[in-house]
């Protein structure tokens, strides 16, 4: 499933639609479209790109919430969604040795950075809680917890791309942007066919289309 056949589905089916939701998975493609036509050549650029979609996927207009609750609450509900279940399927069967990896690698802990920052050891027991639950939820196929914490630590991925905070190509993260953006690129094309066949209320986008 790529975001080309994606696009036809929606041009079929968008007339069904309100016309937020409409817009927003319009959105959604084009950047996943942008992050398979990058794929190939350069993984930061898709892997931004790819989370760029997700973002248009998740964002609501009218609701000021963190970020990081905003994903987590679409999670869940895509998760809901997934009668078939797609995303266990696509993390348990492809990913389920890079989520180990993700899970113990404190370099996308945001605690991790915010000690360094104050000078404390206090994201310690914080990782070790969150590797617990992590760990636990991965061995009793809790998908929507565990997917809420695979996005969290790509989040921080996202977060040292996006403000400068890694070199372009680096080698210090290759492991975590590879990985990071091949299941993306499995998990998005979910995501997205999920949402067009939804009947929910997704909410209005965010910076709406002005005539």
């Amino acid at each position: 499933m790529h975001a080309e056949s994606l696009k036809v589905e929606l041009r079929e089916s968008r007339e069904a639609m309100t016309s937020d939701h409409a817009v927003r998975l319009h959105r959604a493609l084009s950047w996943l479209l942008a992050a398979e036509k990058y794929s190939a050549s350069d993984d930061d650029i898709s892997f931004v790109n790819l989370w760029i979609s997700f973002n248009a996927c998740y964002a609501i207009g009218n609701k000021d919430d963190r970020e990081r609750d905003r994903f987590t609450d679409f999670t869940k509900k895509i998760v809901l969604l997934d009668k078939e279940e797609a995303i266990y399927q696509c993390i348990w069967n492809n990913y389920s040795s890079f989520v180990r990896l993700l899970i113990n690698n404190h370099y996308v802990f945001g605690p991790f950075w915010h000690s360094q920052k104050a000078g404390n050891s206090d994201w310690e027991k914080k990782f070790s809680h969150s590797k617990k639950i992590a760990t636990h939820s991965l061995a009793n196929s809790n998908v929507p917890v565990l997917l809420s914490i695979i996005l969290d630590r790509l989040y921080i991925l996202r977060n040292q791309l996006i403000h400068g905070g890694a070199t372009h190509n680096s080698k210090v993260n290759r492991d975590q942007v590879i990985n990071g953006k091949k299941m993306l690129l499995e998990l998005m094309p979910i995501f997205i066919k999920l949402m067009m066949m939804s009947e929910d209320d997704w909410g209005e986008v965010e910076f709406p289309v002005i005539d």
